[in-house]
């Protein structure tokens, strides 16, 4: 009878170091990752912000009332 080793059918997985630079890589990767998602809450929050005021009723961009003062009549009867 032969004796079969279940160890010896698999690679053991040998752990080098890292290439170089690819530590830093993946630093910057996620730091990146982190930077944009950021962004994009607060882009979207001010974009809900800016929706809420073209929405709103006071805003400082309506249009004016119409008055009943109009200059050009008044300034010819001097």
């Amino acid at each position: 009878m032969a004796a079969t080793f279940p160890n010896t059918d698999k690679k053991k997985n040998s752990s080098f170091p890292p290439r170089r630079g690819q530590i830093k890589a993946q630093i910057f990767g996620s730091i990146a990752k982190k930077v944009v998602s950021t962004a994009s809450k607060v882009g979207a929050a001010l974009e809900k912000i800016r929706g809420e005021d073209r929405s709103g009723g006071n805003s400082a961009s309506s249009t004016p009332p119409s008055s009943a003062y109009n200059s050009d009549l008044n300034s010819d009867s001097s």
